[in-house]
């Protein structure tokens, strides 16, 4: 056969063959093994999420969150950061991009000023994994320590007090050098991040020192979050948990009783003056976001409530570990559902008795222990990786598969 000829052949051949040289679907994606037109076929995105380990229909599959967990329109995380690599935060890793945003009780932060145990609320979005827009840290209080019991492994800030575990992260501002509970003084400036227990009470879930009482500046930075438990505008008096501040009584006209606020200001000649009270923004606003967090239960007046968002429990509503029965003031619960206005939760799991810091986080390999069987940090944390979008292997339409079927023109030689 001419050798132009057997060209045509060859071409009419690809050409013929089923499937052979798919290009990309314009209707939704690759065609055979990628992309369909509701998603990537394969192991890779399905109808209604991504298959494999990825996200399925109504939740993050694999070590995520099952069905009842993550989806919808975005995810709201409240607990605390458990681990590095991007960060885990009630066993969900959330990763950060170069788009992240950060903030510190306010203030513009980066990933670097993320620390293990710290009280964190992320908002996400779900694209093959849970990616983190904004992570905002929070801390509970900051302020001089007035008190050290060791037995119990307590202090006091203000007139707070602060519970901690032996596996509490304590840790040095300018160095990150971990340091012994022993090593913390009356009169040092530490931040504690924490769970608040209510009544002025806290568990600590780290606490970093920012200053030993021996070397603070004049002026050291004061915060205290919580709720206003009463108002004395006559003697510009406010009371946030176990905490009676004097306010100048300007600031007080836009607070009520029962509200959560952060108190903001520093201590001067050792006493605590109050420059700031502002009310807290919800965290569970986006009607339709899949919410996951962990704290503890107060009782309010239309229900129980934690993290100041009021709790609607339903005929669905699963629980591990308990009951109903067990729905207590104090209790710690973690609990997954669906916001269904600004503050309100639809709750479609609660489980009661968990660790914050450990609540559903996936076993890490045994090369990732530290050498007393403590996770450890990512040497590259706060250089968070770009996230990129889950790899599709598209095989290169290799040749070699199709010439046995191409070549057979050859045997129109012998006609």
């Amino acid at each position: 056969m001419p050798k132009a000829l057997r060209w045509w052949v060859l071409v009419l051949g690809l050409v013929a063959l089923p499937g052979a040289w798919a290009l990309p679907d314009p209707a939704g994606g690759l065609g055979g093994s990628g992309a369909t037109p509701d998603g990537i076929g394969g192991t890779g995105i399905h109808p209604g999420g991504i298959g494999g380990t990825g996200i399925h229909s109504g939740g993050i599959g694999g070590p995520g969150i099952q069905p009842g967990g993550i989806g919808g329109t975005g995810i709201t995380a409240l607990g605390v950061i458990q681990r590095f690599g991007s960060i885990y935060v009630n066993g969900q890793e959330y990763a950060l991009t170069p788009q992240t945003r950060y903030s510190i009780d306010g203030a513009a932060g980066t990933a670097k000023d993320l620390h293990l145990g710290d009280r964190v609320t992320v908002q996400a979005a779900a694209d093959g994994r849970a990616i983190a827009q904004e992570v905002r840290v929070e801390h509970a209080v900051i302020g001089r320590v007035t008190e050290v019991d060791a037995a119990k492994r307590q202090l006091a800030i203000l007139s707070e007090t602060i519970q901690t575990g032996k596996r509490t992260p304590i840790t040095m501002h300018d160095s990150d050098q971990s340091l012994p509970f022993t090593a913390l003084k009356v009169g040092d400036v530490v931040s504690i991040s924490g769970l608040d227990r209510g009544n002025g009470h806290w568990l600590a879930t780290a606490i970093r020192r920012l200053y030993p009482g021996d070397t603070a500046p004049a002026r050291v930075p004061l915060l205290l979050r919580g709720q206003v438990d009463a108002l004395y505008p006559d003697r510009d008096t406010l009371e946030v948990g176990a905490t009676k501040l004097k306010v100048n009584g300007a600031l007080l006209r836009a607070i009520q009783v029962g509200q959560s606020v952060v108190v903001r200001g520093e201590y001067a000649d050792g006493r605590a003056q109050v420059e700031s009270v502002t009310p807290t923004a919800l965290a569970a606003q986006n009607v339709g976001n899949r919410v996951s967090l962990v704290g503890y239960l107060a009782r309010g007046d239309n229900g129980w409530t934690t993290h100041g968002i009021s709790l609607v429990e339903g005929p669905h509503t699963l629980y591990e570990n308990g009951d109903a029965a067990n729905m207590r003031a104090g209790s710690m619960v973690a609990i997954s559902g669906e916001v269904k206005a600004p503050g309100v939760i639809a709750v479609e799991s609660i489980t009661f008795r968990v660790n914050p810091m450990d609540f559903d986080l996936p076993a890490l390999p045994q090369m990732a222990r530290g050498a007393r069987g403590d996770w450890e940090r990512s040497e590259n944390e706060g250089e968070r990786p770009e996230v990129n979008s889950p790899e599709i292997e598209r095989p290169d339409v290799e040749r070699p598969e199709v010439r046995p079927q191409v070549e057979r023109p050859e045997i129109l030689d012998g006609d």
